[in-house]
């Protein structure tokens, strides 16, 4: 389903100002984000993407997502190269970010769903409908209605949810999914990803978090990255059988790295 080969993702650092001025011959910065990344995610795998901040998850996610192209390398989903056929592939993954500003505030999250899903080209008359079993299967009918300013950190994030599954994608891409929550709703927050997306409705899932608990609530497999580079992808029963816990395997591998 998913084809990581040997990609490489390089950020140029822009010059400073006082850069220019007392070394304008000077090159600019690269930061390596990812370095030669190979990995093969089957359908229905639920992977984990640990490692310290700045490690270079969401980076590498959002390259297999379409959402940065690859300085080196290549990424294929589901057959589409993500760079030749950037929008076919795309059609088939659905972001759920936490971040603050990733919803239009002034607006409700009804209209929210609807822009969101009228970019992704769904039909009006389908968008209607679709919205309106999302509302229900995320538990928003109570507050689609209401500006998003007003939302709790769980119902914004339950609207992410919703938005990432307007166009019904086979691949669900997750940036910490329960950062910004209270254990509580961290628990059933999960309990919808795992249950109802993932075993009920084969959602493949990547979920890039620094939680051991949410590592082995949602994934079955995990992949670690350091410094830009994959150290280690194993199922968690191999984990478990060679390591006892996530947090051993952990150590080891990123402290073989120090």
């Amino acid at each position: 389903m998913i084809k990581v080969q040997n990609v490489s993702m390089v950020f140029r650092i822009p010059k400073r100002y006082r850069e220019y001025l007392f070394h304008p011959f000077r090159k600019p910065k690269n930061v390596n984000a990812i370095s030669g990344a190979t990995i093969t995610i089957t359908k229905g795998d639920a992977v984990a993407f640990l490692g310290p901040n700045g490690a270079g998850k969401t980076t590498l996610l959002k390259v297999i997502g379409g959402l940065l192209y690859p300085t080196e390398g290549s990424v294929q989903v589901n057959g589409y190269d993500t760079v030749k056929q950037n929008e076919k592939a795309h059609e088939t993954v659905g972001y759920v970010i936490n971040e603050d500003r990733s919803f239009y505030w002034r607006l409700s999250g009804r209209h929210n769903l609807e822009f969101f899903g009228t970019l992704d080209n769904v039909s009006r008359s389908a968008l209607r409908e679709r919205i309106r079993e999302l509302v229900d299967f995320v538990d928003m009918t109570e507050h689609i209605d209401k500006q998003v300013w007003g939302y709790s950190s769980g119902m914004r994030q339950r609207l992410a949810i919703a938005r990432a599954l307007v166009s019904d994608p086979e691949i669900l891409i997750l940036d910490e999914p329960t950062r910004t929550l209270d254990p509580l709703g961290a628990v059933k927050l999960r309990e919808l990803i795992y249950k109802e997306l993932h075993q009920a409705q084969k959602k493949t899932l990547l979920v890039a978090t620094h939680q051991v608990q949410e590592v082995e609530a949602l994934c079955n497999k995990v992949c670690i990255i350091d410094k830009g580079r994959l150290r280690a992808f194993l199922t968690l029963k191999e984990i478990k059988k060679r390591y006892r816990t996530v947090e051993r395997f952990y150590a080891k591998v990123i402290g073989e790295d120090q």
